[in-house]
């Protein structure tokens, strides 16, 4: 990825380097590197006109792949460009140095062009562009368990996490737990087969990960990857889409199956009391929205950002401060956030009632699953909160003249050591600062943090309403387990009481079978039958019915006590025979 717009031809291989191991990044970028030489144009070679559109999309839709918003004094200004416009935009003079601020949508995958022209404007860290891309790494293993790094190592690196919420009527009475191992297996292909692949084209939408919640919801979650920069006097925020083209014309994935079954997709839905009646900019094509079948909310969020800006009162501080340039994107995946745990929090409640009923259906399997989901969208709750500390203290910086990205003397680094130990609490203090004078509400910093701290600990909290899930259904399991052994029991005692009563019946009958002389005359009369078997079924069920154990007792008093009758007897007769005894 060059760094400079004048050598875009010799920077990669350089930047990208593997021969050597040094404690620098190199390794790391092995993949990005390979996967940015497909692009002929950064290697300056006279190739095949087919070689040079590898990810060019074959879609004939206008598609609005980069959408720039630069802060003037009174308006902001729009430019869009399309997926061949890559010239157009290097050429395109940067955020003025008057102390304005961008912000740069990415709308979907883009090329090795972009992300070499974007890199080299913007001066953007290539860790930006491989943490978003990190599907193309083929094992963990490949680049030494080197990631995730230090959170210090890149502060001005952001993800947030978009969730869409899919419904369809029903998945036709297929079993749940088999619907969730095929989703996980061809997501798993999607993964290595369409994003490693030049079949992502540019504007394509991705999807990160495909959870089958119940039979009639499924979600998607989709990235939103913020890297913050410094142009000038002024802020530049480069966000980085999954949302692109919509997902029917997107390459495939386990979603596809819902898609084809009509699935309705749900709005990402926000408040604020400053929304209603007011005129907002439109941006949108009706024929392109029109023809989308999965009509995702987030997709058109940066076509109407200056609008929304405008309508939560951003306006004047985001031209100044990259985390009011970013909030109603943290205020987005919060409220997409808040409606997967109210999908999640009533789906496990019906879990939990329905173990009450003593339906268990898998709930073993289904809290596990929940559970395992839950915790990874609490790491990225605590990872957003994160975020919002640490634009906090730059725009809290920045509200007092202190210079940004300035280096550490070498003197003071080893006084700051033990600063470093408390960095999150610092970081929390500043945005606490920062937010003192900002009203409250969800587009506020203020507001953020404590909306993401509640959503971190509703999320927590619903992990642990699926581990004592897992408890009861495993009481109820045992339960159940102790209830059919009794039953099971009970069976057995019957069946033993019959062969008590059949088992003489039988002997008697085999005894008087016999081709032998019995007692004595050459003919058996009839009531000998019931001579024998009566007596004898008599002394088995005598045996079945007796206590053994009772028995043992009274045979052992029985000697106990005969055993002191002949001690006394022997005792008096020997008093009998004492001649000193006699009186």
């Amino acid at each position: 990825m060059p760094t400079r717009k004048e050598s875009p031809h010799t920077q990669p291989a350089i930047l990208f380097s593997s021969n050597f191991f040094p404690p620098f990044p190199g390794n790391n970028y092995v993949d990005i590197r390979e996967w940015m030489l497909q692009d002929r144009r950064l290697l300056g070679s006279g190739g095949d006109k087919d070689d040079t559109i590898n990810f060019a999309s074959k879609s004939e839709q206008h598609h609005d792949l980069v959408v720039v918003y630069s802060s003037g004094e009174k308006h902001w200004d729009v430019q869009q460009y399309s997926q061949e416009q890559h010239e157009d935009f290097s050429a395109a003079a940067p955020c003025s140095s008057g102390g304005t601020g961008q912000i740069i949508f990415i709308r979907g995958f883009i090329s090795p062009s972009w992300v070499s022209v974007i890199g080299s404007k913007y001066n953007v860290d290539p860790e930006f562009f491989r943490r978003h891309m990190d599907f193309l790494s083929a094992s963990t293993d490949r680049h030494s368990y080197s990631f995730p790094s230090l959170s210090s190592s890149s502060d001005n690196i952001f993800r947030l996490c978009v969730s869409t919420l899919l419904h369809r009527d029903d998945f036709r009475g297929q079993d749940l737990h088999s619907q969730r191992s095929k989703h996980s297996a061809e997501l798993g292909t999607y993964k290595i087969q369409q994003l490693r692949s030049t079949r992502v084209c540019c504007g394509d939408s991705l999807v990160r990960e495909y959870t089958t919640v119940c039979s009639s919801f499924s979600v998607l979650e989709q990235w939103i990857s913020l890297c913050v920069t410094r142009t000038g006097k002024g802020w530049t925020v480069i966000a980085w889409m999954d949302h692109g083209r919509p997902l029917e014309k997107s390459p495939p994935g386990p979603w596809t199956s819902h898609i084809k079954s009509n699935a309705t997709p749900l709005p990402v839905l926000q408040h604020h009391r400053k929304m209603a009646f007011r005129t907002t900019t439109n941006r949108l094509d009706p024929g392109a929205n029109a023809a989308a079948e999965v009509q995702q909310s987030t997709a058109i969020l940066p076509l109407q950002y200056d609008s929304l800006i405008a309508l939560v009162d951003l306006a004047r501080r985001a031209p100044h401060e990259p985390l009011s340039m970013a909030i109603p994107l943290f205020a987005h995946a919060a409220f997409s956030e808040a409606q997967f745990l109210n999908l999640m929090e009533s789906r496990i409640q019906m879990q939990i009632n329905a173990i009450a009923e003593g339906v268990l259906a898998d709930a073993l399997g289904t809290f596990q699953y929940f559970s395992n989901v839950l915790n990874r969208h609490a790491q990225q709750l605590r990872d957003s909160n994160r975020a919002i500390c640490k634009l906090a203290e730059r725009s809290h910086q920045a509200v007092n003249g202190t210079r940004m990205g300035s280096p550490t003397p070498q003197s003071a680094a080893f006084a700051n050591l033990g600063v470093g130990m408390r960095r999150e609490n610092s970081d929390t203090d500043a945005a606490k600062t920062f937010t003192q004078s900002s009203s409250d509400g969800a587009f506020t910093a203020k507001g953020l943090m404590e909306d993401y701290e509640q959503l971190y600990a509703r999320c927590d909290d619903l992990s642990k309403l699926c581990t004592w899930g897992i408890t009861l259904a495993m009481n109820k399991a045992t339960i159940d387990e102790s209830r059919r052994a009794i039953q099971q029991s009970e069976r057995v005692k019957k069946l033993t009481l019959l062969a008590t009563l059949f088992i003489p019946l039988g002997f008697s009958s085999s005894l008087l079978g016999m081709n032998i002389d019995l007692l004595g005359q050459n003919s058996v009369r009839f009531w000998w039958f019931f001579v024998l078997c009566i007596p004898i079924t008599l002394f088995a069920y005598i045996l079945y019915l007796w206590d053994f154990q009772f028995l043992r007792r009274c045979m052992v008093g029985t000697l106990k006590n005969c055993r002191r009758v002949i001690q006394r007897r022997i005792l008096g007769g020997k008093a009998e025979k004492e001649p000193n005894h006699i009186v």
